[in-house]
């Protein structure tokens, strides 16, 4: 009882200590070989837990037929497994998305290293745990010492055992607990006779292959020594950084899980570096990029033609304190300069080196290795290309030979026809790439010209004198070979170097520039296929959903229907919610047509948008790793410039709103100052009317009653003026339909001012028949609002002109002229905005307008692509110009 309590409480402390991002909680339960008691330990455990109330549920339990196991998993609740048909076999799997549906506090997944079945969304299972841990869910799992991915070369050392399933070291040390289940290799071989661990048809196998007392003893020494790493890497400050080579050799692999167990041994940082070299020959360097991840190390790319100066320079700057490089026999008899060993050994006198030996195993395994149909495929391009380097070696010393003989014919000095030679060697160089071609030319080009051009002629033998030419011959040949190749690599490397820093620097300067989302989207999708020259597909969220799904096609590509597909839409959702890669040439939702990549935003957790990558058959292998952090590169540009518009149009819609209560605050305090004169003169004038008529006499009267409809008029122009800026500010995107125009002014001359009785009002068209394509209500309140403003600050029996005429071929201009008052300076620069009312001196009316018409005018006017502005006339007076689009009868 007291020790189920105090495993109980060790799991609450873990909870409270651990889980403050909301991340699960991984438990292994560790062995060094099947049959040990893992599974066993492990549901023993949830027992406990759930009789003390915890939610803890099996997702997978793989019982071996072990009748003990399978009596400790009744009273657990179940998750049902997902069954997958291949062939003429159903196999189970554990169903992660029923699991995260039902989404427990604790589910129990057995064997972490398993591999899942062809078309499941991961394909380890690893990665299943992994998506339970980001969703908040707790894990209980088992796991093999054999299972770890650093141990995979030494358990083929010492065991001749190649394990297929394994797991990265960083999920051992990223459980949060790791417990040892432990018994004597005799007592668990002991178990294996006694069919506890096999079926009885399997157990003498087992016992004479892998169930060896040596085997065990072998296996268990390496699963403790890896729970003391574990326990001494938890408690001691790190003091020794470790760093380890990375290169695009298959041997490599074998060089970064020595490395990773050094790293753990001397608990030390893990770094392993690269150096993105013209010369260098990537092969494998993708893969082992990722195995160097799967290890834990940290990853650093490094740029340059001389990778040991690199590497020897960031270990100087990051205080490196050990280096792990592999060592592998010369493929040439010969070397021209010292190997990385030793350059690092001069540059790095106060750094330890360890060097592990990668010469490759002898056997058949090498031999069946060679027929596969993938190294096969390479076997017959590296033949093609043989044959074509020797093709041009015989062409470029044939022809040389024959312009030399030519030359002879002609009388040409034999200094002349050596320096032919010397250029058939630079040209070798420059066609074919090889030091190794480039020494057989220059030896080549020596015993032609010997044997061709010295005497005896037609043999190899010659006269001492020409010795010394030989001589200088040869190092001339081989310095220019040398230097050729080293100036053409070199340059290429500079242009490519060059280019990606251009695309950089034009992405982050177009990014920059950019107005809005789609500008940036667009440019984004451009710079990536300047890299990667394939389509691309662009999601943006919205919501914490995906939406806006817009394909960008690349010339001579064809792309899917299925592209948009709710299936593909739902492995981009998945990378969307996780913040990891996904799809085609990964190992999660492999099946996938594209290969999705997150956009971050301000922080690693914040994805903003997902792009993904069509990847057809030709690109079936995926985009270099060059490629690829020149992509990721631009992502983060893109993912800057997506942020910042955030901000910016979260900014302006903070602007919007700030401008929209001050405007309704203004509207406000205005409507209700500026109504309660008319309201008062129309109350007042009413009150006359109903309790003083009888002493009232007509005049009196006619003018109380003027006044009700003045007040009420201007009353209604102001509600016309306001119902249309509700109208504007409601339905931005404003109606376009053919409309006369002189049906538009004697429209809007019904609804102005009753006082445009006491002017002189005159109409001037220059064709009855000119049509605007405009909404008529909108246009009329634009003439209202004008010839009121024009009634009330101008003298009664003054002129008031409207005047239209065609500007242009696509515009109308309307003038309204009125012999009023000139403005000044200050009128022009504020007439049109809002709530201004001028300064005038002098005003025909009681009436003051509250300064919204012509800022309403020019709203309407300028949604029409117009434009509208004012002038003092000449003699006196002003005038209102604005302008409106012509309708055409194909519009």
């Amino acid at each position: 009882m007291m020790n189920r309590d105090r495993r109980a409480q060790n799991y609450l402390n873990d909870i409270s200590s651990d889980n403050s991002h909301n991340k699960g909680l991984l438990k292994i339960f560790f062995g060094y070989a099947a049959g040990v008691g893992k599974t066993f330990a492990m549901l023993s455990e949830a027992q406990e837990l759930k009789e003390l109330g915890h939610d803890i549920v099996i997702g997978y339990v793989e019982d071996h037929g072990r009748n003990e196991t399978n009596e400790l998993t009744q009273g657990l609740e179940t998750i049902p497994l997902r069954y997958d048909n291949k062939g003429t076999l159903n196999l189970a799997e554990f169903d992660l998305d029923a699991t995260l549906k039902r989404k427990p506090e604790i589910v129990i997944v057995d064997e972490l290293a398993h591999t899942n079945v062809e078309g499941s969304r991961h394909h380890k299972r690893y990665q299943d745990v992994q998506e339970l841990l980001s969703a908040g869910i707790n894990v209980y799992t088992t796991l093999n010492v054999q299972h770890l991915e650093s141990l995979k070369d030494t358990l083929y050392e010492h065991l001749k055992v190649n394990v297929k399933e394994r797991v990265p070291d960083y999920i051992f040390y990223l459980a949060t607990q790791v417990k040892l289940i432990d018994i004597e290799p005799n007592d668990l071989i002991s178990r294996l006779k006694t069919g506890k661990i096999y079926s009885r048809d399997k157990i003498n196998q087992a016992l004479s292959n892998f169930f060896t007392a040596s085997n065990l003893v072998v296996l268990r020494e390496l699963a403790l020594r890896k729970m003391t790493l574990r326990l001494s890497s938890t408690k001691q400050n790190v003091a020794e950084r470790l760093l380890v080579c990375m290169s695009g050799s298959s041997s490599n692999a074998k060089v970064l899980r020595a490395a990773a167990q050094m790293a753990q041994a001397f608990n030390s940082d893990f770094v392993a570096v690269y150096v993105v070299d013209s010369r260098q020959d990537k092969g494998d360097l993708l893969k082992n990029i990722n195995l160097a991840k799967a290890l834990g190390a940290k990853i650093v790319k490094l740029q340059g033609n001389e990778p040991e100066l690199q590497i020897a320079e960031y270990a100087k700057e990051s205080g490196v304190t050990k280096i792990v490089l592999g060592n592998s026999p010369q493929k040439l008899w010969f070397k021209l300069k010292n190997d990385m060993l030793q350059d690092l050994a001069i540059l790095l006198p106060e750094v330890d080196e360890y060097i592990i030996n990668t010469t490759p195993q002898k056997g058949n395994a090498g031999l069946k290795g060679l027929f596969s149909s993938q190294n096969w495929l390479k076997v017959q391009l590296d033949a093609f290309q043989t044959l074509r380097n020797v093709f041009w070696v015989l062409f470029i010393l044939v022809g040389c030979t024959l312009i030399g003989l030519g030359l002879e014919q002609l009388g040409v000095p034999l200094l002349n026809i050596v320096l032919i030679y010397m250029l058939a060697v630079m040209t070798a160089a420059i066609k074919i790439e090889s030091q190794f071609y480039g020494v057989i030319v220059s030896i080549l080009s020596v015993l032609l010209f010997n044997f061709f051009f010295t005497k005896p002629y037609l043999s190899l033998e010659t006269s001492p004198w020409f010795l010394m030419t030989f001589a200088l011959m040869i190092i001339v040949s081989f310095t220019s070979n040398y230097w050729t190749l080293r100036i053409k690599k070199q340059a290429r490397y500079n242009a490519l170097r060059a280019y990606q820093m251009d695309v950089l620097l034009e992405t982050t300067r177009k990014i920059q520039l950019a107005h809005n989302y789609a500008d940036i989207m667009n440019t984004t999708a451009v710079q990536l296929q300047k890299i990667c020259k394939i389509p691309l597909v662009f999601y943006t969220v919205q919501d914490e959903k995906l939406v806006n799904a817009k394909v960008y096609n690349y010339v001579g590509s064809s792309i899917s229907s299925d592209v948009l597909s709710q299936k593909e839409k739902a492995i981009a959702t998945w990378t969307y919610k996780n913040a990891q890669e996904a799809g085609s040439t990964t190992e999660t939702l492999p099946q996938s047509l594209c290969w999705y990549l997150p956009v971050f935003g301000t922080s690693a957790a914040n994805v903003i948008a997902v792009v993904g990558f069509i990847i057809d058959k030709v690109r079936s292998d995926g985009i270099d790793d060059v490629d690829r952090n020149l992509i990721i590169s631009i992502l983060e540009e893109c993912g800057q410039g997506l942020s910042r518009m955030a901000i910016v149009e979260s900014q302006r819609k903070i602007d919007a709103q700030i401008r929209q209560e001050k405007l309704r605050s203004i509207l406000l305090r205005g409507i209700s100052h500026d109504l309660r004169t008319p309201l008062t003169n129309i109350s007042g004038s009413a009150d006359i009317l109903i309790n003083h008529q009888v002493g009232l006499s007509n005049e009196e009267k006619i003018r109380l009653f003027q006044s009700i409809y003045d007040d009420s008029s201007w009353l209604i122009s102001l509600v016309e003026n306001l119902l249309a800026m509700t109208k504007l500010e409601s339905t931005p995107n404003v109606k376009y339909s053919p409309e006369l125009v002189e049906d538009i002014i004697t429209e809007s001359l019904k609804h102005v001012n009753p006082r445009i009785k006491q002017y002189f009002l005159t109409t001037n068209l220059s064709d009855d028949l000119l049509m605007v394509n405009v909404d008529a209500h909108l246009i009329s309140q634009v003439i209202i609002n004008i010839v009121n403003n024009a009634i009330q600050h101008t003298p009664e029996g003054t002129n008031i002109i409207i005047s239209v005429r065609n500007k242009n071929a696509n515009q109308v201009l309307f003038s309204i002229a009125n012999d009023g008052p000139v403005f000044g300076e200050d009128d022009f620069i504020n007439m049109f905005n809002l709530f201004y009312t001028g300064k005038h001196d002098v005003l025909t009316h009681s009436n003051r307008g509250m300064g919204i018409g012509l800022s309403l005018c020019k709203t309407i006017v300028e949604a029409y692509g117009g434009k509208i502005w004012v002038k003092n006339l000449l003699n006196k007076g002003v005038c209102f110009y604005f302008t409106l689009p012509v309708w055409r009868k194909n519009e």
